[in-house]
């Protein structure tokens, strides 16, 4: 592993998460969404009055999002080193990374879409449209579920003398994947601690999802800098090439 790559590829989790902050957050205004409750009339007059900030948002989520497919590969790679013979948690674990990041890019493009031309939107249409958005926001969540299931499962199995991750890690992930599944119930609540802006199925499951990135970017980043001691203390490809010939030669 190139350590100094893993580490920005680790890093750009971070990024992630204060684009997501900066644009969703302030420029937006959808942290938290607008409630499932209100009547067409009214989510199409937030896109209208929001369009600007929703476009310049999402310009920054275009950017910013593309960063989970770097950051989670940096996961991966480690993954690959816990693995013996076939890598089938690393061929799985890249699956779930790609297909996580299409979920993450869909976000922003469909609010762009929808901020494009908001007077000219049927206020029904631009309801569903909302609706459909958070649900691809919040309902995504499986995929991500199984990701940290992956990562668990290679961190418990480790093969390595020295751990690369330590064994509390493994189990993290997989309270983290139990704890984000009451996102799987907005689809049945337009109001309370469910629904798409709830206390439970958005701030509980953003908060722990969020945080997920930011604690793996911190022990990813702890892992780069064993791999880099690790190295420096291994003999070089050069070393053992010319102790070799020189053993041949005696």
């Amino acid at each position: 592993i190139h350590t100094a790559t893993a580490r920005v590829m680790a890093w750009s989790g971070v990024a992630l998460v204060i684009s997501l902050v900066v644009a969703q957050g302030f420029l937006m205004g959808f942290i938290p969404p607008p409630s499932p409750a209100k009547s067409a009339q009214e989510i199409a007059q937030i896109y209208i009055d929001r369009k600007m900030g929703i476009r310049v948002g999402t310009l920054i989520e275009c950017i910013g999002f593309t960063f989970y497919l770097t950051w989670s590969m940096s996961i991966v790679f480690f993954i690959r080193k816990m693995e013996r013979g076939m890598p089938i948690l690393t061929y799985t674990a890249t699956a779930c990374a790609g297909g996580g990041y299409v979920f993450f890019l869909l976000m922003p493009i469909t609010w762009a879409a929808l901020a494009f031309r908001p007077e000219q939107l049927d206020p029904a249409l631009l309801q569903v449209a909302n609706d459909y958005v958070w649900f691809v926001f919040v309902l995504s969540w499986p995929p991500f579920a199984v990701f940290m299931i992956l990562i668990a499962t290679a961190v418990l199995r480790d093969h390595n003398p020295n751990p690369i991750f330590p064994r509390w890690v493994g189990y993290l992930n997989l309270w983290t994947a139990v704890l984000i599944v009451p996102a799987g119930l907005i689809e049945f609540f337009t109001t309370g601690p469910f629904a798409y802006n709830g206390e439970v199925s958005f701030w509980f499951v953003w908060i722990v999802f969020f945080g997920w990135i930011i604690g793996m970017t911190a022990i990813v980043l702890r892992a780069c800098t064993a791999e880099k001691i690790r190295q420096s203390a291994e003999p070089g490809e050069d070393q053992e090439i010319a102790g070799a010939a020189q053993h041949q030669t005696v």
